[in-house]
């Protein structure tokens, strides 16, 4: 388990250094929400995963949804 959690956090750091600078600043506050919302939902995933709930397809799925929520 310790090297799957390795891996998951090297995937996860490697998405979000990849960021454009300007991510997440958007003003809007509907756009604000959802990207809150996504993120929630990855931590759940994250949580999940880590017990053997969830798949690695889910969690990587959820961070696609939380990282490209930011860049609008």
């Amino acid at each position: 388990m310790e090297n799957t959690s390795k891996k998951l956090k090297k995937i996860y750091l490697d998405k979000v250094y990849a960021m454009p600078e300007d991510a997440g600043t958007n003003m809007d506050y509907g756009i604000r929400k959802m990207a809150q919302r996504n993120q929630e939902e990855f931590d759940e995933v994250w949580i999940k995963h880590r017990e053997g709930k969830a798949t690695f397809k889910e969690w990587e799925t959820a961070l696609d949804k939380w990282l490209n929520s930011e860049l609008i």
